[in-house]
């Protein structure tokens, strides 16, 4: 049967399983895709491509007939430093005709956990004064101001006490990622202590929700948190400063900094989830912002 423009024959089904489901960095997965050609033509000079993060591997189908299914699969390692979102793809080109082709494609993604805090920032909260529409904090264009910070200590690379506990702050310039909106990603940890410590504020509200430290024994230990609202001087806060950005401006209410955590089991931690206080950055929304942890 030859192609007709009329017929309506688009998107043949393309699968796709990655195994293991919850794959970690350094290991490998395997990649099996699987193409039914569910049109009345032949496809020609068909090509399944199999993709996980920046690795690709393409597989030559060839031309095939009306009805046909191929199953292909591929492994491949992933990084040692591998973390967060993690892509895999199964992308198959073909002819239709001489003078065209399509595709079609299939894509599932895991989150591996994060090697560091700073790995894990999704979010840029800080604006310099002569620059304020570079940062977003609460998803109407607001932020810490640069200046503001630096005054307060908090310049980046800084080592700040803080409710008497040491923190580093970001190290990064205005404009870039330098906090992690609190949705439930997990970063690695190391050693022990009496106490975990976040620096953080909330924005549209009372950030509550969730998290979990994990044990290199095993073990897990969940814990609350319930942090204000960012806005005005609350005499809860490690940090005031005295005005924020908008984006019509310098808004001169101030402004808070927490901090919060968990008291810790005496054993060797690996890793944190962080709380699940929002699925992302949403204006009207709370949402949970970390810039910085310590373990005392």
């Amino acid at each position: 049967m030859t192609y007709r423009a009329d017929e309506d024959f688009l998107n043949p089904p393309v699968s796709l399983t990655v195994s293991p489901e919850s794959p970690r960095a350094g290991s490998t997965v395997t990649l099996t895709g699987t193409f039914t050609n569910s049109t009345a033509i032949t496809l020609g000079g068909t090509v399944m491509y199999l993709a996980a993060g920046g690795a690709r591997r393409a597989i030559r189908l060839g031309d095939l007939r009306s009805g046909t299914s191929v199953t292909r699969h591929w492994s491949t390692t992933l990084a040692d430093d591998a973390e967060g979102e993690i892509s895999f793809i199964a992308h198959t080109l073909f002819d239709v005709h001489r003078a065209g082709s399509d595709c079609v494609r299939a894509a599932s993604s895991v989150l591996l956990p994060y090697r560091s805090l700073p790995g894990a920032f999704d979010n840029a909260g800080i604006a310099s004064d002569d620059a304020l529409t570079v940062a977003d904090i609460d998803g109407s264009g607001s932020s810490l101001s640069a200046q503001a910070l630096a005054s307060a200590g908090l310049s980046p690379g800084a080592v700040v006490t803080c409710d008497g506990v040491d923190f580093t702050w970001p190290d990064t310039v205005p404009g870039s990622h330098d906090n992690a909106v609190c949705s439930g990603q997990t970063v690695l940890l190391s050693g022990s202590g009496s106490r975990l410590v976040l620096l953080g504020t909330s924005t549209w509200g009372r950030g509550a929700g969730d998290g979990t430290v994990a044990y290199a024994d095993g073990t897990e230990q969940t814990f609350s948190v319930s942090v204000p609202d960012w806005y005005g001087a609350n005499a809860a806060a490690a940090v005031v400063l005295p005005y924020r950005h908008t984006v019509t401006g310098r808004d001169g209410t101030p402004v808070s900094l927490f901090t919060f955590g968990v008291d810790l089991h005496d054993k060797e931690l690996a890793s944190l989830v962080l709380p699940r206080v929002s699925g992302g950055l949403v204006a009207g929304t709370p949402a949970l912002h970390v810039f910085a942890m310590t373990v005392v």
